[in-house]
């Protein structure tokens, strides 16, 4: 069983804009062992868009967003 990374939200929008975005459940990848999800609608699949970059930067990115937002609303 896996527990998702950043509260459940598009770990792409965490590491991108530092937002909390909704995400579609059957969009997500397993990469060490953490479940990342991701925002895929309106012909946008965030992760396609994770998967073209620096994944490991953006795992950082959003890891020192996530502490930054995590308690807000």
């Amino acid at each position: 069983m896996y527990v998702p990374q950043y509260g459940g939200y598009c770990a792409y929008a965490i590491a991108d804009k530092g937002k909390k975005v909704s995400i579609d459940p059957e969009t997500f990848e397993i990469r060490d062992g953490k479940l990342y999800l991701f925002y895929n609608a309106w012909g946008t699949n965030t992760l396609k868009m994770w998967l073209k970059e620096d994944v490991k930067g953006l795992q950082e990115k959003a890891d020192k967003n996530w502490e930054a937002i995590k308690l807000k609303n």
